[in-house]
Formats: structure tokens, C-alpha cells, sequence
């Protein structure tokens, strides 16, 4: 016997409701979410040739511009490893359209990336208007992104 039951779905199975519309005053958030770390301005491709190799933060959008996914991005391949990730999953890869990048340097901390990601969904209010996901707190924001520091 399954342990799922009746009418039960997998997260992967189905979208979730989108949030708002991504609206150009939106977009520096996510520059500014990664303080001393943000290495460039915020720029967007299309999820499936996106070429961003370093951490950061990312923001995805569906054909429509309404923001359906908020993350960050660490490891080898970045910002592209993380997206072809997700596309692995049958209704991300049927909905996700468009990632605005918002490049961090190399040395930035796990934590650091965490409070960014956590304060970028503050800033954009997705706590409220995408109460189906979460995201880290943005506690200690400041004091981990105020200044690069060099390794």
C-alpha cells in the first residue's frame, strides 16, 4: 500500500499560483538584496540559455512576467547549474521562461547569499503575495553583505 493518498500531489506535479508582475523598480532589488558581493547589474536571458557561472541571486519569470521563483545560486556552476536544476522538474521546465541574474563575487558566504535571498523576498514582498514558499530570513543582512570582504 502507498503511503500518498487519495488526491494527494507531489510538489513537482503542478505550478503554484505565480506572484506579481516583475516590474522594472524590481529589478536593482535584487542588485542591491547582495550589497558589497553584487559584482554587476542584474541582467535576464532566457531560462534555457542562461550563461551565469557565478553565485548570486535569481529571479524567474513566466511568459506572462509574473514572478514564480526566487533563489540564490553557490557552487561550481552558479546561477546555471541552479536552473538546470530546476528544469529537471516537468512544470518548472513548462513555466519558468525568463531568469533576471544578479551576479555576486565568488567570495561571498553561504549565509551571505541566504540573507540576500532573504531580504530580496522582503523587498518584493513575496512573503505575502507567494505564501506557498519560503525563504530564508534575512536577519544579520547588513553586517553580511555591507562589505566584500576578499579571501
Amino acid at each position: 500500500m502507498s503511503g500518498i493518498l487519495p488526491g494527494a500531489r507531489a510538489p513537482q506535479d503542478t505550478a503554484p499560483p505565480p506572484g506579481p508582475i516583475l516590474l522594472p523598480p524590481h529589478i536593482p532589488l535584487l542588485a542591491r538584496a547582495l550589497g558589497g558581493y553584487s559584482s554587476s547589474a542584474p541582467y535576464w536571458s532566457h531560462v534555457g540559455t542562461v550563461e551565469a557561472f557565478s553565485p548570486g541571486l535569481y529571479l524567474v519569470v513566466d511568459a506572462r512576467g509574473r514572478i514564480v521563483w526566487l533563489g540564490m545560486a553557490a557552487g561550481g556552476q552558479g546561477v546555471t547549474g541552479r536552473i538546470r536544476t530546476h528544469l529537471a522538474e516537468p512544470w518548472k521546465r513548462a513555466v519558468f521562461h525568463r531568469v533576471w541574474v544578479a551576479p555576486a563575487y565568488d567570495q561571498i558566504s553561504r549565509p551571505a547569499l541566504e540573507a540576500a535571498e532573504g531580504w530580496a523576498a522582503d523587498a518584493l514582498a513575496l512573503r505575502s503575495r507567494m505564501p506557498h514558499r519560503t525563504w530564508p530570513p534575512s536577519t544579520n543582512w547588513l553586517p553580511l553583505v555591507g562589505h566584500r570582504q576578499v579571501v
